[in-house]
């Protein structure tokens, strides 16, 4: 009897609730699938939205505004009196902002509304557009999905394919409060198409310093041990002159299949030590040098010799902007946390007079099905 009350009492409350939900036919809506942060060329916030047209009538099937506002909030307004319906956020995907924006101290205060509002999805993929925002979101291309789609494909594809970053509202979140870390973001650009290009470096307080390629980038999350898949990298074998002409006579190409990756910290001598270890299962899947020009033993060592010098360009990179994309200082902060919480407050300038010292060890699984 008590069981059969409860499951009344509930049904009723559900009913109850659903009832005071407002009931807006979808033609009467405008989702917004996109939201865009930028600045123009007098420093006034420019903020664009970006949603698909449910009227059958409609010539077009997506509808794109852009206008200045003083907050996030506030262009709200603006885009009820443009929209054809009324504008909800609970559906974007995508939050471009501007690297112009990225550019000055305090711009993470923006998305303010952003969190607060907890009809936004913490999950929207956030993406640094290295221009204008108005030249990606007002792109209409005839051979792509509507953009909204085509951009979260484009990240979550690069990710599972260790190329970019996780960027979403909540990583973002954690990253500019976490103190052991400085936060990435994914970038692209509209030439004659809108194309992924690497990531962003940011300082702890979100201004933007130097980005990555997309190689770069894979070096990069291999040492934060967030491969996710079978990795692939073209190198030159710079032992080998090229000989010139046409075709490049020094590359190698290298599927990387498993990753193992130690830190040690350590803290002497008034500094933070940090000794990683890496080791690498690769196969060869190109190489363009005839294989009489060096013997197996001698390639294995060309190839750490190689892939070092990237991972140490990462670290002289990092070094000398004062960052931690790594998140090197939660290391710190776990194995060194008396010698860390010192420093915690300048942990750019801790980090960039560390040793970090990377030693790399590749096992040659396979050269290929012909020799």
């Amino acid at each position: 009897m008590k069981r059969r009350c409860i499951s009344i009492f509930v049904i009723v409350l559900v009913a109850l609730l659903s009832s005071c939900g407002r009931n807006i036919p979808l033609e009467d809506l405008t989702i917004s699938l996109i939201l865009g942060v930028d600045l123009d060329d007098e420093m006034n916030l420019i903020i664009s939205e970006s949603s698909p047209v449910f009227n059958e009538d409609a010539k077009k099937n997506i509808e794109t505004y852009q206008l200045k506002a003083a907050t996030i909030r506030d262009s709200r307004k603006y885009f009820d009196a443009l929209a054809t319906g009324e504008v909800t956020a609970a559906k974007i995907q995508v939050l471009l902002i501007g690297k112009r924006v990225l550019e000055h101290e305090g711009w993470f205060s923006i998305l303010d509304t952003v969190y607060r509002n907890p009809s936004f999805s913490i999950n929207t993929k956030v993406i640094v557009v290295d221009g204008p925002v108005s030249e990606v979101i007002f792109y209409e291309p005839d051979d792509k999905p509507q953009m909204p789609l085509y951009l979260k494909e484009v990240i979550d594809k690069n990710y599972i394919r260790t190329r970019t970053v996780e960027s979403n509202l909540q990583v973002l979140h954690r990253q500019m409060y976490e103190k052991g870390m400085t936060p990435t973001l994914p970038k692209i650009i509209k030439e004659n198409d809108v194309k992924f290009v690497g990531v962003v470096l940011l300082e702890e307080n979100g201004k933007y310093v130097d980005a990555l390629s997309i190689q770069e980038t894979s070096f990069l999350l291999i040492l934060m041990d967030k491969q996710k898949q079978e990795l692939t990298l073209s190198i030159p074998i710079t032992t080998f002159t090229d000989e010139g002409g046409i075709f490049n006579k020094n590359m190698l190409s290298i599927d990387i299949s498993k990753v193992k990756s130690k830190v040690t910290t350590n803290y002497k001598q008034g500094k933070f030590h940090f000794n990683y270890k890496i080791s690498m299962t690769v196969n060869i899947i190109e190489r363009i040098f005839p294989k009489d020009k060096v013997k197996e033993a001698e390639l294995k060592k060309l190839i750490e010799k190689e892939l070092l010098s990237r991972f140490e360009a990462i670290i002289e990179k990092i070094q000398e902007n004062k960052i931690d994309p790594i998140g090197l200082g939660i290391y710190a902060r776990a194995f060194q946390y008396e010698q860390y919480k010192k420093v915690e407050k300048q942990w750019g300038e801790a980090l960039s007079e560390s040793n970090i010292d990377i030693s790399l060890d590749i096992d040659i699984n396979g050269t290929g099905a012909i020799k």
